[in-house]
């Protein structure tokens, strides 16, 4: 038996652990008894400290000016159209992963159909059936939410939303697979 030089993952969750451990161990408690080890101690005081602390009027000159009418508006129009994207977006990925669910699905009824059993058999042929139709019915609900997404993107580009912002909104967007099983159907009888 050839072993990987890859850790196993039993010996990658000790170390998680260890590291967590380490992580979280509490720092020293100091108390009033060990003070008085301190009494006598010069202490100084660093200009670096008071320099870290940015005086009233340097506080005073990072305050922004307000902003324009046209920001404003801007970020009211934003605020607007980010529903209605994060929307379009989570249907959109739904699809996908629904496709990718029936996929597996497909594919698992295909892998198992290969049973001595006639009775068996037949009940995962008409399941077999049954998930290339949801395949088929998935395919046009992720096209739906694709011409969705490039309706509500011309439309909010049309109110004036920014192509960047659009595309900020929107974000990466998975790519739907192909839900094709490239095997045979399995047949009615054996």
């Amino acid at each position: 038996m050839v072993q990987s030089s890859q850790p196993s993952l039993a010996d990658l969750s000790k170390q998680a652990r260890e590291r967590k451990a380490k992580a979280l161990k509490p720092g020293r408690l100091i108390t009033n008894a060990d003070l008085k080890d301190f009494q006598n101690v010069p202490v100084s005081v660093s200009k670096a400290a008071e320099k870290a602390t940015p005086s009233e009027e340097t506080k005073a000159a990072e305050v922004k000016a307000p902003a324009s009418s046209e920001d404003t508006e801007y970020a009211k129009l934003l605020g607007e159209w980010r529903p209605k994207f994060q929307a379009v977006v989570i249907d959109y990925k739904n699809a996908v992963n629904r496709a990718l669910v029936l996929q597996l699905r497909q594919k698992y009824v295909y892998d198992s159909a290969h049973t001595p059993d006639p009775t068996v058999h037949l009940w995962f042929a008409a399941e077999f059936e049954r998930t290339t139709k949801e395949i088929e019915s998935n395919k046009e609900e992720v096209t739906k939410a694709e011409k969705a997404i490039e309706a509500l993107k011309v439309e909010a580009g049309a109110a004036g939303l920014r192509e960047g912002d659009i595309a900020a909104m929107i974000g990466e967007l998975p790519k739907p697979t192909s839900t094709d099983l490239e095997t045979p159907e399995p047949s009615e009888s054996r």
